[in-house]
C-alpha cells in the first residue's frame, strides 16, 4: 500500500471544474491568423489618431475623446500622446478656469475629473463646489440629469483620503441613481447605470468593461462610427490573441499531466488565465499573461497541497525543501507532492534562465523568494 493511501488526509470537497473540456474550445479556425483584419485595423487606427489630434482644438472635446478611447479599450495605442496632452491641459490656467465656469456642466466636470485622475493628474475636488447650494449640499435640480449624476458617481470613485466633497458626491449620486426611473431614460443608459452601481467601470476587469461599453457607445446618437469600428476590430483581434494564450496554458497543463498525477488539486486553468488577463490585456504583455497564469496554477497546487492533502510532517519537509530550493524533491514525501515540487522548480528555473538571457539578471532570485513567502 502506498504512502498516499495508508494515511488519512484532509481532502477538500472542491466544486467541479466547469471547464473540464477546455481544450476542445480551440479549433484551428478559431485560432487562425488575423492577417485579414490587420490592414483594416491599421487604416482605422490612423483615422482615429487624426480625429484625436483634431479634437485638441476644443480641450473639453479632446478629453471626452480620450475618455471614449479608454472605455472602448483602445487608449493603449495612443498613450504617449494622451499623457502629453493631459499634462499640457493640466498645467494650463485657461483650462482650469474653463472647468470652473458655469457653462461646464456636471457631466463634463465629472468626466474631466475621472480622466485626469485616471492618468495620475490630481485635479482638485473643488471643481464640484459650484454644484452645491447655499446650504452646502449638492443641488436637487441635478438629479434630473441622469448622465450627469452617473458622471458624478464615477468621478467619486477616484477620491482620496480626506476629500469630504467626494464622499458627499458618492452618497448623493449613488442614492439618486438607485431612485432613477429607468423608463424615463434611454435603455442603454439604464443598463449602464445598473452595471455601474454593481461595478464602477475602472474597478472591473478591463476586457469585460470594454465589451459592455462598446454596446453602450453603439447606442449613442453622437457616436464616432470610425472609432466604434476600430474598437470592435481591436477587441476581436485581441480576443483571438487571448484565446491563443489560453490554449498555450491549457497545452502546458495537459503536457504536465497535472489532472492525473495531482488528483487532489483544483483544476482551474481558465480562472488562472482570467486573473492574468485582468491584470493586463495589452498585446505586448502576451508572454507575461501566459507565465502569470501558469504561476497561478502552481500557487493553486501549492495551496491545495498545504490545505487539502499533506500531513504536518510531510509539509515541514516540503517547506524546508522549498526554502533551500533543492534541485530535487526529498524522498520522505508522497509522489504527488514530489511532482508538485518538480513542476514548481522546473518552471521557475526556466523562467530565471529566460530572464537572464533577456539581460534581467537577478530577477529569477526574487521570483523564487516570493514563492518561498
Amino acid at each position: 500500500m502506498s504512502m498516499e493511501s495508508e494515511l488519512h488526509r484532509p481532502l477538500a470537497d472542491y466544486s467541479a471544474n466547469i471547464w473540464e473540456d477546455l481544450s476542445t474550445y480551440f479549433s484551428k479556425s478559431e485560432l487562425g491568423s488575423t492577417e485579414t483584419l490587420k490592414e483594416k485595423h491599421s487604416t482605422l487606427k490612423e483615422a482615429v489618431k487624426e480625429s484625436f489630434m483634431a479634437s485638441k482644438v476644443n480641450p473639453t472635446n479632446n478629453i471626452k475623446f480620450i475618455d471614449s478611447l479608454c472605455r472602448l479599450g483602445v487608449s493603449y495605442h495612443f498613450e504617449i500622446d494622451i499623457v502629453e496632452q493631459l499634462g499640457n491641459l493640466f498645467d494650463s490656467l485657461d483650462f482650469n478656469w474653463l472647468i470652473r465656469r458655469d457653462e461646464c456642466n456636471l457631466y463634463t466636470v465629472g468626466l474631466l475629473f475621472q480622466v485626469f485622475r485616471q492618468f495620475g493628474f490630481k485635479l482638485s475636488a473643488d471643481v464640484f463646489e459650484k454644484f452645491k447650494g447655499e446650504d452646502g449640499k449638492f443641488e436637487e435640480h441635478l438629479i434630473a440629469d441622469a448622465s450627469g449624476i452617473l458622471s458624478l458617481y464615477e468621478a467619486s470613485q477616484w477620491n482620496t483620503h480626506g476629500e469630504d466633497i467626494m464622499d458627499e458626491a458618492l452618497a448623493f449620486s449613488s442614492c439618486h441613481l438607485k431612485e432613477i426611473s429607468f423608463q424615463s431614460i434611454p435603455y442603454h443608459l439604464a443598463v449602464r447605470i445598473k452595471n455601474a452601481l454593481e461595478h464602477p467601470y475602472h474597478k472591473g476587469i478591463s476586457r469585460i468593461e470594454t465589451r459592455k461599453y462598446i454596446s453602450y457607445y453603439e447606442a449613442e446618437e453622437k457616436r464616432d462610427a470610425v472609432l466604434l469600428e476600430f474598437a470592435k476590430i481591436d477587441f476581436n483581434m485581441l480576443q483571438k490573441l487571448h484565446r491563443k494564450e489560453l490554449a498555450c496554458v491549457t497545452r502546458w497543463y495537459e503536457e504536465m499531466e497535472i489532472k492525473s498525477k495531482i488528483t487532489y488539486t483544483r483544476h482551474r486553468i481558465a480562472e488562472a488565465y482570467l486573473w492574468s488577463l485582468g491584470a493586463y490585456f495589452e498585446p505586448h504583455y502576451s508572454q507575461a499573461r501566459v507565465k502569470t497564469a501558469i504561476a497561478l496554477i502552481i500557487f493553486t497546487m501549492l495551496d491545495d497541497t498545504y490545505d487539502a492533502y499533506g500531513t504536518m510532517e510531510e509539509l515541514e519537509i516540503f517547506t524546508d525543501a522549498i526554502e533551500k530550493w533543492l534541485p530535487d524533491p526529498p524522498n520522505m514525501i508522497p509522489e504527488s507532492i514530489k511532482y508538485v515540487y518538480r513542476i514548481m522548480v522546473d518552471f521557475y528555473d526556466k523562467l530565471e534562465e529566460e530572464l537572464e538571457n533577456e539581460g534581467r539578471s537577478g530577477w529569477g532570485f526574487y521570483l523564487k523568494k516570493s514563492e518561498d513567502a
